[in-house]
This record gives C-alpha cells, sequence and structure tokens, in this order.
C-alpha cells in the first residue's frame, strides 16, 4: 500500500500523543542494537506529520521508556500466543500500534480499538483481513465487546498501553468491572503511573491538551479494584538495565528502588 499521498492528520488533545510512542519505536528500529525490529512503522512514518508541540516531551528517557515499555508488551503476547492457540488479542487505544505484525501473526484474531479519527488513519496506511480488524470505538462505549469472538476467557489478551492513566477513576473502575462481566478470567496487560510522574510529566501533558487522571500508589491498589494482579514491572528498574541509555541515573541505579521512582510507571499483567 502506497503511503506517499496520505493526507496530513493533526490530531488534538490524548489522540496527539500517538506521534510520541510511534516516534519512539521509529528510532529504536533504526538503532544498531535496538531493544525492538519495527520495519512496518518504519516503513508508515514518511507519511506521518510530527507536531512540534510534542518537543519538550520527546527526550532520549522518554524514548528509551516507550520502546522498553512496547518490548515488556510484545514478550507477554509472546508467552500468551505460545500457549494458547485460539488466543484473541484486542488493543484497547491502539494508536499506530505495529504490534500485529512484529508478534501477533499467530494469533486467532487480532482487534485494534481507537477513536474514529485515528481509525480512519489506520485505514490509509494498511489493510484489515478476517483475522485482522481496526475498530472505531472510545475504549468507555462496550459495544466493542460485542466485536470481540467468541471463545474461552481464557484465551482472551487484552492490551492497554499507554491508555489508562487518559481516563478518569471511575471511567478505569467500570471498564474493569465491564471486563470482569464479559471475559472473567482474560489477561489485561496495562501500564500505571504514579509516584515521579504526577509532577513533570503529568504537567507537560497537560499542556499539550493530554492531562494524566489515573494515578495509582501501589500495584496493591489493583486488587481493591477487581484485578488479579500476576506481576507487575518497574519501567524505571527496566530502564536502569541499559546503563549506555540513561544519562546520570546509571550512578545511582539504588534510586529506581524508591518509591517514587519504582511506582513512576508500573507494567502490569493481570486477571479479570
Amino acid at each position: 500500500m502506497s503511503h506517499s499521498t496520505l493526507a496530513t492528520t493533526v490530531f488534538s488533545g490524548v489522540p496527539r500523543t500517538l506521534l510520541l510512542t510511534t516516534r519512539a519505536r521509529v528510532d529504536e528500529h533504526q538503532r544498531p542494537h535496538g531493544i525492538l525490529h519495527d520495519p512496518m512503522i518504519a516503513e508508515w512514518w514518511p507519511a506521518l506529520t510530527w507536531d512540534p508541540a510534542l518537543d519538550g516531551l520527546y527526550q532520549p528517557l522518554g524514548q528509551l521508556g516507550w520502546a522498553l515499555r512496547a518490548h515488556v508488551f510484545d514478550e507477554i503476547v509472546q508467552r500468551h500466543l505460545a500457549v494458547r492457540s485460539q488466543a484473541v488479542v484486542v488493543e484497547l487505544g491502539a494508536g499506530l500500534s505495529t504490534r500485529y505484525y512484529r508478534v501477533g501473526q499467530q494469533s486467532h484474531a487480532w482487534l485494534e480499538l481507537d477513536l474514529p479519527p485515528v481509525i480512519h488513519l489506520r485505514h490509509q496506511l494498511e489493510a484489515e483481513s478476517d483475522r485482522y480488524r481496526l475498530i472505531p470505538c472510545s475504549v468507555v462505549d462496550w459495544n466493542w465487546m460485542d466485536e470481540v469472538p467468541e471463545c474461552p476467557p481464557e484465551s482472551v489478551l487484552i492490551l492497554a498501553e499507554g491508555l489508562l492513566m487518559y481516563l478518569g477513576p471511575d471511567e478505569v473502575q467500570a471498564l474493569i468491572t465491564q471486563l470482569k462481566q464479559r471475559f472473567a478470567g482474560a489477561t489485561l496487560v496495562f501500564d500505571a503511573v504514579g509516584g515521579l510522574t504526577r509532577g513533570r510529566t503529568a504537567k507537560q501533558l497537560a499542556s499539550v491538551d493530554a492531562p494524566l487522571k489515573w494515578f495509582v500508589n501501589h500495584e496493591r491498589d489493583l486488587t481493591a479494584m477487581g484485578l488479579t494482579v500476576v506481576e507487575a514491572r518497574s519501567l524505571i528498574q527496566e530502564m536502569c538495565r541499559y546503563r549506555d541509555r540513561i544519562g546520570g541515573f546509571r550512578w545511582v541505579p539504588w534510586l529506581s528502588k524508591l518509591p517514587p521512582f519504582r511506582n513512576a510507571s508500573l507494567l502490569i499483567e493481570s486477571r479479570v
């Protein structure tokens, strides 16, 4: 599919942040020994227009964090597909995710969900198939759940990468409640922010009309919301494994063990 005549798409609010994570994957793909290999997003990128308002948010540590988060989610998907021959994967707030092309083509069905303007752009970049569908719908419009193929709930893997922190606490709770009613036993993978993220990062995102609304203090908070936490990983601690890319933090890796740093971004695998 040719992208040379793709119309310029300008997003506002939360959808504009998809350019941050997209650029992060492009840059990672281009590194000689990058964390992930993503030729599809490198193919799409020339057809997209960068938003200069995001310049202040795009820094080396952020780029590493977004690329590493994508990689961790990829690993979880690969584990799920390895043990579920009829796996159904749903990406909520998918943005310009290319995870299906990286690791998802062995799934039984793969659904990408995002707001209509984002899906409109996706349709200009790629084609759907019987197993791979793009759904224009808000995550809090529960009608999308009717699009999930019938299968044992344990086969369903729901991904919410870089999404839930933009929903209000009541919306997150309502989503979890709906998932428990419809897909009890399914796996929900997401990231949650807290700690230091409440400060400068939250202010920067609010300045581009993408305010953070939902924070957690610790993964224990999620149990009270009805989730069973299978694994919680600190993104900051994961980043400390890449000492050559974390600047001055490489001299004080112990900081990542302190709650404000450790809980700044948590990668959560859970059961609903």
